[in-house]
C-alpha cells in the first residue's frame, strides 16, 4: 500500500508547446507510451485500472481541500491510498472487446520528473518538512473515447505525515520556475471524474433512453 497526496488538473486538447517546454525545463523526461484500462465508476473517489498485467486501485480518503502554488496555479489536493495486485492473465481481450462497456482504454504519453528527499534538501532552504516524502510532477497527453486532453499532476508519496509539507513546498518551487501554465481549481480532479465527464458527454450517453 502507498500513501499519496496529489493535485491533478485536466485541460482539453493537446498540450501547448510552452507547457511542454516548461516541464522539460524542470528536467521531466518522456516515459514509454502505454494504454491503461479504467473501470468506469460513479464514485470519483474510487479508481480501478488494469496496467501492464496488474490491477491497481486507488481510494480517496479525507476531504478535497484547496491548495495554491502560485498566483495562477490553484487546485484541489486529494489524499489517496493505492494498492497493486498482479493478475494471472494479461486481459488483452478487454482492450479489444468489452461487451459491458464498463472499461475505458486511456492512451498516455507522459513526461515525468521524480525528486528524491535528498535532492529536495539541496534545492530548498529552509525545509517545511525536514524529512520529506518523494515528490513527483508529470505532464501527460491522454486520449480516451475519441477525446484528447492533457493533465498535470503534482504529487507527494511516502509517509502520511510528510505529505502536506512536501507537496506544498515542492509545488511552490516547481511552479515558481519558468513560465508554468495557468491552472484553476475547477480543472482539478482525478481520472475517475474525468472519465465520468467523458462518458456523460459521449454520443452514446446523449442517445440513451430515459429511465
Amino acid at each position: 500500500m502507498d500513501d499519496t497526496l496529489e493535485v491533478r488538473w485536466f485541460v482539453e486538447g493537446s498540450p501547448p508547446a510552452p507547457v511542454v517546454d516548461w516541464i522539460e525545463s524542470l528536467g521531466a523526461e518522456a516515459e514509454t507510451t502505454r494504454t491503461d484500462l479504467y473501470l468506469v465508476s460513479d464514485d470519483p473517489g474510487m479508481n480501478v485500472k488494469l496496467r501492464e498485467g496488474k490491477v491497481q486501485t486507488k481510494h480517496r480518503i479525507g476531504d478535497r481541500t484547496p491548495i495554491t502554488f502560485a498566483e495562477t496555479v490553484r487546485g484541489v489536493q486529494e489524499r489517496w491510498v493505492k494498492w497493486s495486485f498482479p493478475t494471472v492473465e494479461q486481459h488483452h481481450d478487454l482492450f479489444e472487446d468489452d461487451p459491458t462497456g464498463l472499461w475505458v482504454p486511456v492512451h498516455k504519453e507522459r513526461l515525468r520528473l521524480e525528486i528524491a528527499p535528498d535532492e529536495q534538501t539541496a534545492l530548498l532552504d529552509p525545509m517545511i518538512e525536514p524529512d520529506p516524502a518523494e515528490a513527483k510532477i508529470e505532464l501527460t497527453e491522454v486520449r480516451a473515447l475519441e477525446r484528447r486532453a492533457w493533465t498535470i499532476c503534482m504529487e507527494a508519496e511516502g509517509r502520511p505525515e510528510a505529505l502536506p509539507g512536501t507537496l506544498q513546498q515542492m509545488g511552490n518551487y516547481l511552479f515558481g520556475e519558468g513560465h508554468p501554465p495557468a491552472l484553476t481549481a475547477d480543472q482539478s480532479f482525478g481520472y475517475a471524474q474525468w472519465i465520468q465527464r467523458l462518458k456523460a458527454s459521449s454520443p452514446e450517453a446523449s442517445q440513451a433512453p430515459l429511465s
